[in-house]
C-alpha cells in the first residue's frame, strides 16, 4: 500500500510549484491556506509593467512520489467522480499540477474530459511526461486563462469561503509583510486569534502580490474584510514594514455566508404569513 503524503511532503510541493509560477512565469500564486475543496491555489497573470491582469487558473496540486504513477511513457493520476465534476465544471481553468520531490519533476495537465477515461471509481487523467511545468509550459497556460469579471468575482469568494468560515465571530489579527522595495511587495500574511504580536501566528497565508498601498492590498484580495489599523514596524533591517491589523468579516461576507448556508442547508424555517379573513387574522376594528 502506497504512503499517504506527509503533511511537509504537500508542503514542499505547493512550495516548489510556487516558485516556478513566481520565477519562471513571472505571475501571481494565491494558495488555499485553510482546507482542500479540489482547488489549492490560483495563479494570476502580470501584464508587462507587473501589473495583476484579473486573468486566473485554478490549480489541484499533488505532491510526493506515490502520484507519479507511470503508464507507459506517460503518467496517470486517478480522480474521484466528485473531484473531477468540480474541475471541469469550475469557472476557470483547472489544473492538476503533479511534483516529485525525489528528483523535482513537476508535470501539469489540464482537467478536461478529453484528457481522461472513466473507470469504476472515478477517472484516469492522462499526463504526458513533456508536461513538464517550467517557462515553455507558460505560453500554453496564458492561452486557457479564465478572464470573465463575473466569474472571477464568483470563484474568489468561493475560494475563500473557508477561510471566511475560519474568522467569522472571531477576534482575528493579520499582520501582513510589506517588502518596500519589491514589486511583488506584499508577502505572506500571519494570522493570529485573540491576541496580536504572538511569538507564531496561529495559521499563514501564503500570497506574494503587487499593491500600491495597504488599503489596495486588502480591498483587491480580502473585499470580505474590514479591518482597523494598529500598527506599523519595521523588520530585516526597515526592509519590511509588517502592517499589524485587526480584521472582522464585514457585510458583503456575511451575506455570503448566509447563501452559502442555504444552498448547503435550504431555506430557513420562517412563520407563515396568515391569510386576510382567515379565523387566525387578528381583528382590527
Amino acid at each position: 500500500m502506497a504512503k499517504t503524503p506527509s503533511a511537509l511532503t504537500e508542503r514542499i510541493g505547493i512550495t516548489a510549484v510556487q516558485q516556478i509560477i513566481y520565477n519562471d512565469f513571472g505571475w501571481l500564486f494565491r494558495e488555499q491556506p485553510v482546507s482542500d475543496h479540489g482547488v489549492d491555489a490560483h495563479i494570476e497573470e502580470l501584464d508587462h509593467d507587473g501589473k495583476p491582469t484579473g486573468k486566473l487558473i485554478a490549480l489541484q496540486i499533488k505532491s510526493g512520489p506515490s502520484y507519479m504513477r507511470k503508464q507507459g511513457e506517460n503518467y496517470i493520476y486517478y480522480a474521484d467522480k466528485k473531484h473531477f465534476d468540480y474541475w471541469v465544471n469550475h469557472s476557470l481553468p483547472c489544473y492538476i499540477i503533479l511534483h516529485n520531490p525525489e528528483g523535482g519533476l513537476t508535470l501539469w495537465q489540464k482537467l478536461e474530459q478529453r484528457f481522461a477515461s472513466e473507470t469504476e471509481k472515478g477517472w484516469a487523467i492522462v499526463i504526458p511526461a513533456s508536461n513538464v511545468l517550467n517557462g515553455a509550459a507558460k505560453e500554453y497556460f496564458a492561452r486557457e486563462l479564465a478572464s470573465d469579471p463575473e466569474a472571477i468575482r464568483r470563484f474568489n469568494m468561493a475560494f475563500d469561503l473557508d477561510l471566511m468560515k475560519k474568522l467569522e465571530g472571531r477576534e482575528v489579527y493579520f499582520e501582513v509583510n510589506d517588502w518596500v522595495n519589491k514589486s511583488l511587495k506584499f508577502r505572506d500574511i500571519g494570522v493570529m486569534f485573540d491576541e496580536f504580536g504572538k511569538d507564531e501566528p496561529d495559521f499563514m497565508i501564503y500570497l506574494w502580490a503587487p499593491a500600491r498601498d495597504l488599503f489596495d492590498f486588502m480591498n483587491r484580495f480580502f473585499p470580505w474584510l474590514d479591518y482597523e489599523y494598529l500598527e506599523v514596524t519595521d523588520a530585516i533591517g526597515g526592509e519590511v514594514a509588517v502592517h499589524t491589523i485587526e480584521v472582522w468579516v464585514n457585510e458583503l461576507g456575511k451575506h455570503y455566508l448566509a447563501v452559502e448556508n442555504y444552498f448547503v442547508e435550504g431555506p430557513p424555517e420562517r412563520a407563515e404569513p396568515t391569510l386576510p379573513g382567515s379565523d387566525e387574522a387578528e381583528y382590527d376594528p
